[in-house]
């Protein structure tokens, strides 16, 4: 059900958090919230429910929603219990993926900001789940959307890559000319031309679920490649994995919740880049862009692709476009705004407080090796020379795309 649009006091008193494991049982009351909850579109039932059925299934789901008196949802965490080093580590359920975890809340009633917060707040949660000795909920932004974030008051570290966006105006001139000097329209229109020489260049926004398979299909193949050169393991040789991107792409559009956004640019009849991401809110989330890995990359089909597609965002009304972690050449160009995005950490048991100890050193580590310039890029050199001498194993890969039932 909806809340009303009646402002009420909560306290900590009057709250109430219940654990659901039957995503089916809560799927119209978490439908329902996500209209006007503050987070984003890796809190909402569609996306947690792909995960559960296919990467996730392993994992047992254990969603907090929690109620005050008038029985009006006050927020909803989807989480998790997994087993790491002999520990019970509570975490975001379906986080791997995403670029943010924060879970969903109903910004009215915390505007006063007297309801618990941090640590009291996850204790409030943690009274009502099974034993965990420590919580880490990785990929938390520090703000959503400019606003509090209940959680944020948890103790933690920085993620190693912040988050990237930028606000669309629907005039697409203005946004351009913002963007690009003149001598870079340039440059990207000739590249257009250029690419145009071996076939007819479109873009296609693609929206049935059978050409959404089609392209996810060639998405596989090109990351598979670029994983491959980068030295980066490829998390698409996991059957499963591809299975949550075949289940996700296949959601049905709505007016409201989550729904896919999937452009492709083509040369003739080859699809040479491609961009799939979610939008929530009226607001867009880069999930994965890929290339083609043949002759036509020397003209950037990615950063042309892009640029079309923010054009068609702008006609079509979208406020936002998020671009999410990691750092590229592009992906500054068109980005005013960074996401900070924390390690939230927190001991339960001395086992949990040993766990800590270990995870925010790792932690404390990749974050220094990444704000090296000199080491980061050792890094990358130390991961294809890995690449380059590992012996050459066949991976598995995704089976070609069949409809996925929802």
């Amino acid at each position: 059900m909806r809340n009303s649009g009646k402002k009420t006091t909560c306290t900590m008193d009057t709250l109430r958090v219940q654990i659901h494991s039957d995503l089916g049982e809560i799927r119209d009351l978490w439908l329902n919230f996500e209209h006007q909850a503050k987070g984003g579109p890796h809190d909402t039932w569609e996306w947690a429910n792909a995960w559960a059925q296919t990467a996730g299934k392993s994992c047992k789901p254990l969603i907090a929603i929690c109620k005050d008196e008038a029985e009006r949802v006050v927020f909803i965490l989807p989480l998790t219990i997994c087993r790491h080093f002999g520990c019970n580590v509570l975490g975001w359920l379906g986080a791997d993926q995403g670029n943010y975890s924060s879970g969903l809340f109903d910004p009215e009633a915390w505007a006063a900001r007297s309801l618990p917060q941090g640590k009291d707040l996850m204790n409030l949660v943690l009274a009502e789940l099974p034993h965990v000795d420590l919580v880490h909920l990785n990929k938390q932004p520090v703000e959503i959307d400019h606003e509090f974030n209940p959680l944020a008051g948890l103790a933690g570290i920085n993620e190693a890559s912040p988050g990237h966006r930028f606000p669309v105006s629907n005039d697409w001139d203005s946004l351009f000319d913002a963007k690009f000097s003149r001598s870079h329209k340039h440059k990207l229109r000739r590249n257009e031309r250029r690419l145009a020489d071996a076939g007819d260049l479109t873009t296609q926004k693609i929206e049935t679920k059978a050409d959404r398979l089609e392209v996810l299909d060639e998405i596989f193949r090109s990351k598979q490649a670029w994983f491959a050169e980068k030295g980066i393991q490829n998390f698409f040789a996991d059957q499963d994995m591809c299975n949550f991107f075949k289940t996700l792409v296949q959601t049905p559009d709505r007016d409201t919740g989550l729904s896919i956004s999937m452009f492709a640019l083509r040369s003739g009849d080859q699809i040479i880049a491609t961009n799939l991401g979610v939008i929530f809110q009226n607001r867009l989330y880069g999930l994965i862009a890929s290339t083609t890995s043949g002759p036509a990359l020397r003209y950037g089909p990615g950063r042309i692709l892009f640029m079309r597609m923010v054009e068609q965002l702008s006609k079509d009304g979208i406020e936002m476009v998020d671009c999410g972690a990691g750092e590229d050449e592009n992906k500054l160009r068109w980005c005013t705004e960074e996401r900070v995005r924390k390690h939230a950490i927190l001991p339960v048991t001395l086992k949990g407080h040993a766990y800590a100890s270990v995870l925010k050193v790792c932690l404390s580590a990749k974050l220094h090796v990444k704000r090296s310039p000199q080491l980061w890029s050792l890094m990358k050199r130390l991961r294809k020379f890995k690449s380059a001498i590992r012996p050459s194993r066949p991976e598995a890969a995704c089976t070609p795309c069949s409809p996925a039932r929802l």
